[in-house]
Formats: structure tokens, C-alpha cells, sequence
């Protein structure tokens, strides 16, 4: 890269030299020279990457942050020296050294981890990461700094990413679909919530005839179509980039959802509990919307459109392993365009409130360590006889944005049977009684607090 512009700035340089400079066998030597002088090509030069939003949990002392640094210089690079400046506080830190395991080469970009202290209070301050020194000598980077958005809260916020596939089984492109969405929840279980919505099919003949209400026209137009937090149409049978995508915009939101059976057995109850890892700006309002889904449903009747010469063609080589039974022979009926036994999972069955969230659930005006709740019902699931297997049905919970309808976060959860105790997140546990002093604001207090009123572990308290 670094001779590519170094040859760039020659060749300008030639250019506009005067024809007596630019003509001769040692004018391209000259130019370069030039170059080099002006700095195209630097020693000692390393550059950050800018990495967004950082989090830092309170009360740590510090919290290992990963870097990218990239060495634009012409030496291999064996140590850096770094400040930290506060924006907010205006206060230097450092200069801090580290030394590499392993020497960063000409050219080379590189993760590493960076020690930065949390704040002192809960919330968002901007932080100047500058890379003084490389190798003890002056970086000469033109760029050799960063900006971080450091975010100190009170736990690590749990990103899950809602995948939504729409299809229709009269489409022979939906296995494509079908095959990424189910490979995904499979490869990601801990971080993906997965929605299949069934578009004018013999499935959605069977399920809620509201289900997804106004979505399926806005987003499926065309099928497939498989948006990763609505903010992505991911393509292809490997959507890997689009989730990681989605997943480093970490949320400062965490939620949890937790789901059981009626003492009658046909209704399912929701709870759902939310939290900040920080305060949310002031005004900030969140709903949230649900889905009930179904795994493993199947019928002897059901025909997927597909295509045998497509998906068993070595452009699928790579495929996940769901698209095995799409280019298995034995699977196709009436020619090669059908198959049967097909097995669909992540079915949406029934939905409240997915455009936006239910209006009943709006929250706002959080408080340090505050937990809010929310609770719902899904009535007469027994009317769905599509379902087979009740264990695998599942409740998705999705966090919006009110505002900008933006999702912020997801979660799910099965249904446990009436009376069982449910595996209950921590979330609840901190509801009832938060542990530390806060000051009347809800901010934490750290250290010997002055005189005054006080919330100490819960109890409004004056200390003295």
C-alpha cells in the first residue's frame, strides 16, 4: 500500500517538474526522493483504528480494550507509547508503553489490547487515544490518534440480533433463505433470534392471520428477503458478515424474557425484563414486540419449490450444512423442482406489536440499576395444530427504538411448563435491591461519600 502511494506522489511529482528536471534516467530517481522527503514513506508511523463505542464496567480497575494499529512505516514496530486525553474532564493520562509480543510489520494491522480505567459515573464520555512514540521515536503518523466513545456501565451489555426470513414455499429461491437463517441460529445460539415469516403459503394458512400484520407488504416485497435487524437484506446462503455487522453495534440495553404455560395449558405468560448497562439520553423511549414461533413443523402434503441442478451444483459447495437435503436427489418429487419433507423452523405463529413495539410497553426515565418490566399473554395456542412438538415453541421479545423504530436489542426464550421455576436472569435479583450508594440523582458513589441523602443498597439512608 505504502509504495502504491509513494509511486502515486513520484509519478505526480514527475508530472509537475519543470521539463528540464522531469526529462533524463535520473528523474524518476529524484521524484522519488522528493516523495519520500515530503513524507510518502515514514519510519516510524503507526495509526489507530477507530473502534465506536467501548465499554467499561464500574468498579473494575481497568478493562482490556481491543485496538486496531496499523504500521504505515518502514521498520517493524516493537513498542508504542500512548496518551489518553479526557474530553470532558480535560485531563491528560500517560505517557503509558507497550510492547508487542511480537513485532508489527511494515504494512501490517494488527488487534491489540489496551488498558483504559472506567469512568467515575455512569454514561458516555469521549476519550483521545494518541500514539506519541514508535519505538521510542517520534510517531510520524499523520494521523496517529483515535477517538473512543468510552461507556462506562454498571454490567456488559448482551447484544442478540433479530434475523428475520421471509419466504414463501412456492418460491424455488427461498432455500436459500430457509438454509442462511437456520444456519445462522445454529452457528450464533447465544446471539441470534430467529423469525421465519411465511408469505401466501400453506403455512401461512395455519398460523395467526395477523401474524406479522403490515411488515410482510414493507419488507417482502420480493421473496427472499432476510433483513438482519431490518437494517440489512442480507443475500446469499452465508449471512456471517451481515450479523457480525449488526452485532459489533453494541447496545447499552439489556434485556431478558422469560415464558410459561396457563395452569390450563393453552396460554402461554410473558415477562419481560429490561436494563441499562447506563442511563439512556433523557427522553429516551423503548417498547417492545413479540413473536411467538415454532420449530420442527412438517406435513406429508407440504411441496418446497426448490431446484435440484441449482443447489446440488458446486457453486453450493460451500454451503452450510442445512442445504444437504435441498441437492439430495431423494428428496425431490414431481421432476426435480419439489421437494418433500421439508422440516421449517423459527415460524412465526403469532405476533403483538412488531412494527414498534406494544404501546402498553413503552419505558422511559430509567434510574441506575433499574429494571423495568413488561407482561403479556399469547391465548388459545392449542388452535394451532401445526404445532406437533410444544417444546419447541418459543417466545422472541424485540426491544425498539420508539423514535426511530431502530431495534436495539432482542431476546428469547421456551415455554416452561405452569408452576416451574424459571431460570430467572439477574436482572430480577437487582430489581428489588440494589447493591452500592447512589446519590438522589441515581448516580453510583464511589469512595467515602460527603455528608448527606443517600439510596444505600436500596434504603433511602442520611450519612453524616
Amino acid at each position: 500500500m505504502k509504495r502504491t502511494i509513494l509511486t502515486a506522489v513520484s509519478l505526480l511529482i514527475l508530472f509537475v517538474l519543470p521539463p528540464h528536471l522531469s526529462a533524463g534516467p535520473q528523474s524518476w530517481q529524484q521524484a522519488q526522493k522528493i516523495a519520500e522527503r515530503i513524507g510518502c514513506w515514514a519510519k516510524n508511523s503507526v495509526a489507530p483504528m477507530t473502534s465506536g463505542n467501548v465499554f467499561l464496567k464500574m468498579g473494575d480497575k481497568e478493562t482490556a480494550v481491543p485496538l486496531k494499529l496499523t504500521n504505515w512505516g518502514d521498520t517493524e514496530v516493537t513498542s508504542i507509547s500512548y496518551t489518553f486525553y479526557y474530553t470532558d474532564k480535560q485531563v491528560s493520562e500517560g505517557p503509558f508503553v507497550l510492547h508487542l509480543d511480537q513485532p508489527l510489520k511494515d504494512g501490517e494491522t494488527r488487534e491489540v489490547k489496551i488498558p483504559i480505567k472506567p469512568g467515575r459515573k455512569l454514561g458516555k464520555e469521549e476519550v483521545l487515544f494518541n500514539i506519541t512514540q514508535v519505538n521510542g521515536q517520534y510517531n510520524e503518523a499523520s494521523a496517529g490518534y483515535a477517538y473512543l466513545t468510552c461507556c462506562t456501565v454498571n454490567k456488559m451489555p448482551h447484544k442478540r440480533v433479530l434475523v428475520e426470513d421471509y419466504a414463501g414455499m412456492w418460491c424455488w429461491h427461498c432455500p436459500i433463505g430457509l438454509v442462511a437463517t437456520d444456519a445462522i441460529a445454529r452457528m450464533y445460539p447465544d446471539d441470534v433470534v430467529a423469525v421465519s415469516v411465511h408469505k401466501i403459503d400453506d403455512i401461512s394458512k395455519v398460523v395467526s392471520r395477523w401474524v406479522y400484520e403490515g411488515l410482510i407488504d414493507r419488507y417482502a416485497v420480493t421473496v427472499p428477503a432476510v433483513w438482519v435487524a431490518r437494517d440489512n437484506k442480507a443475500a446469499g446462503f452465508d449471512i456471517t458478515d451481515a450479523f457480525k455487522i449488526e452485532k459489533s453495534k453494541v447496545t447499552y440495553m439489556n434485556m431478558e424474557v422469560d415464558a410459561e404455560w396457563d395452569e390450563n395449558g393453552n396460554n402461554i405468560r410473558v415477562k419481560t425484563q429490561v436494563e441499562p448497562c447506563m442511563l439512556p439520553d433523557e427522553g429516551e423511549t423503548f417498547a417492545i414486540g413479540y413473536v411467538m414461533t415454532a420449530s420442527g413443523l412438517s406435513d406429508d402434503k407440504w411441496r418446497q419449490e426448490s431446484s435440484y441442478s441449482e443447489y446440488s451444483s458446486d457453486s453450493y459447495k460451500d454451503a452450510p450444512e442445512e442445504m444437504k437435503f435441498y441437492a439430495d436427489a431423494a428428496n425431490y418429487v414431481e421432476g426435480w423442482s419439489k421437494v418433500k419433507g421439508m422440516v421449517y423452523n423459527h415460524v412465526a405463529i403469532e405476533s403483538q406489536g412488531m412494527d414498534n413495539g406494544l404501546e402498553d410497553s413503552k419505558m422511559t426515565d430509567f434510574r441506575a440499576d433499574e429494571v423495568k418490566t413488561h407482561s403479556t399473554t399469547f391465548e388459545g395456542v392449542n388452535k394451532y395444530s401445526v404445532i406437533r412438538d410444544r417444546s419447541k415453541i418459543e417466545i422472541a421479545a424485540v426491544l425498539f427504538t420508539t423514535k426511530t423504530g431502530k431495534i436495539e436489542n432482542a431476546a428469547r426464550c421456551s415455554v416452561r411448563n405452569h408452576g416451574t421455576t424459571g431460570i430467572r436472569p439477574n436482572l430480577v435479583q437487582e430489581q428489588k435491591k440494589p447493591e452500592g450508594i447512589y446519590d438522589m440523582q441515581g448516580r453510583k458513589v464511589n469512595g467515602k461519600p460527603t455528608p448527606g441523602i443517600y439510596i444505600v443498597n436500596g434504603k433511602k439512608t442520611v450519612i453524616r
